[in-house]
């Protein structure tokens, strides 16, 4: 069975996603140290070349070493370099996926389901070395193994996780047809203002509808008031009518959302 991770959606709804396995994040590493390290064999042939003679070999004082050992020293350097600043930007800047994880449909996150930046990024894959160097006998993979989430040190230090991309552990709802509604709640103005609402908001909202027959009748009318709340002082500017029905406010805003904000 599928590990997962929850978390809670702005309306206080848990989410739960499924967690990356070692073997997909293992294959991932692979493909990306593989572009990586053609990137990095790239990189040090030319700087072996211009390092040969001239200006520039003096400059870095290898002018006076044979070919094969400038190549070497310079591939050495550019390596791990290459390994932290391609890992790094590319999940600070592609939500969180590389190419292999792209390939893999798995992605990087923070642990409250946000994508990490450039500085949690550059601690996660600075911490690489420990992780995956030799002499450490395997450390990132043990910890991994042991992690109920599949964690190494490095996502440790980060605060972040890997989950499978677009996988949630349990369904939001069923693509079902839309059936016509009357709106009830929603006011011309509440109507005008429900492109407000997030992507992430809406698949809360009916993530909820989905688990409310599984609450307690005391939790149902909790989560759904808190729930109400927020989306109506979202919708009407902080001033919402009074005693608006929690459930039916919920029904008409995913109503109206998926059939693209117009009024039916």
């Amino acid at each position: 069975m599928p590990r997962v991770w929850t978390i809670l959606t702005p309306e206080n709804v848990p989410l739960e996603l499924e967690l990356a396995n070692p073997l997909e994040r293992g294959v991932a590493l692979m493909i990306d140290t593989v572009i990586v390290s053609v990137l990095s064999l790239t990189i040090a042939a030319i700087l072996t070349f211009l390092s040969g003679a001239g200006t520039f070999g003096t400059i870095l004082g290898l002018g006076e070493l044979e070919t094969g050992a400038r190549f070497a020293l310079l591939y050495a350097f550019a390596f791990p370099l290459l390994l932290v600043a391609y890992h790094s930007l590319f999940e600070s800047l592609w939500g969180g996926r590389t190419l292999g994880k792209k390939l893999l449909n798995i992605r990087v996150i923070r642990t409250d389901g946000t994508v990490p930046d450039l500085a949690a990024s550059l601690i996660r894959n600075a911490l690489r070395f420990i992780d995956y160097m030799p002499c450490t006998c395997g450390v990132g993979l043990t910890v991994m193994l042991l992690s109920a989430q599949f964690r190494r040190l490095g996502d440790y230090a980060a605060g972040t996780l890997v989950i499978r991309e677009g996988r949630k552990a349990t369904p939001i709802l069923p693509e079902e047809e839309l059936t016509p509604m009357d709106l009830q709640v929603l006011t011309p103005f509440a109507v005008a203002n429900i492109g407000r609402l997030t992507e992430e908001q809406f698949l809360g909202l009916r993530y909820f509808l989905l688990r409310a027959d599984q609450l307690s009748p005391e939790l149902r009318q909790k989560f759904a008031k808190e729930i109400a709340d927020k989306v109506a002082n979202l919708l009407w500017n902080g001033n919402p009518p009074e005693n608006l029905p929690a459930e039916r406010l919920i029904e008409e805003v995913i109503w109206l959302y998926r059939q693209g904000f117009k009024r039916g």
